[in-house]
């Protein structure tokens, strides 16, 4: 599973390098042999790896999330299609990848915007006591 660090622990997200979630995946079998070991010796593969290889001649899609592949081969979810946030891959695409991909329907866009918080001093988007971007008794934007 993909997880990312940040604040008091790690979230699950699969697909961070997509812009959204309207994506086509499909089933392929992961192998060791496109494994990294992690720091307790087991391997996956990451999140995020060209799939089958970073390569333009045989490039399918992108792994959508880890796959655990330490007892062997398992089936992951590729995505086939869809819009891709390139820094955060966590490889640049080798010569022609990017270009390979397109031709299957990726779109691919250099970065991801900046997170933007509403006002407020603790606000959701939706308002309550302290605030949000619609309302609220202080602090939001109407």
């Amino acid at each position: 599973m993909s997880f990312i660090s940040g604040g008091s622990g790690k979230a699950y997200a699969p697909g961070r390098f997509l812009s959204h979630e309207e994506c086509t995946r499909e089933t392929r079998q992961m192998t060791q042999s496109m494994a990294t070991t992690a720091d307790d010796g087991s391997k996956y593969v990451p999140m995020g790896t060209f799939y089958p290889a970073n390569d333009s001649s045989t490039v399918e899609g992108i792994v959508y999330e880890d796959v655990d592949v330490s007892t062997g081969s398992m089936p992951g979810s590729v995505v086939t299609s869809g819009i891709v946030y390139l820094d955060r891959l966590p490889a640049s695409p080798e010569s022609g990848v990017q270009s390979a991909l397109a031709a299957k329907g990726f779109v691919f866009i250099s970065e991801a915007p900046g997170v933007v918080r509403p006002g407020g001093t603790t606000g959701g988007t939706t308002g309550g006591t302290t605030g949000g971007t619609t309302g609220g008794t202080t602090g939001g934007t109407t």
